[in-house]
């Protein structure tokens, strides 16, 4: 996974191999392969994720502590 994923471009590609694991129309070698990538790509999500919402807290935070000013 080289490649520069955003969230929305991991989230789709979740969505696709979600769609070709409940075909079930691929070998199980390439199931096999499809889980691993998903496991990756929900990883990623998940950082992603959680950098927006330590970076909204701070945001949240700054702005809390300028109006107590």
């Amino acid at each position: 996974m080289a490649e520069k994923w955003t969230f929305e471009t991991a989230m789709a590609r979740l969505d696709e191999i979600s769609v070709l694991l409940g075909q079930g129309s691929v070998s199980l070698d390439e199931a096999v392969e499809l889980y691993e990538e998903a496991a990756k790509l929900i990883n990623l999500c998940n950082k992603k994720l959680n950098s927006a919402q330590t970076k909204l807290e701070k945001v949240m935070l700054s702005r809390t502590e300028g109006e107590q000013a």
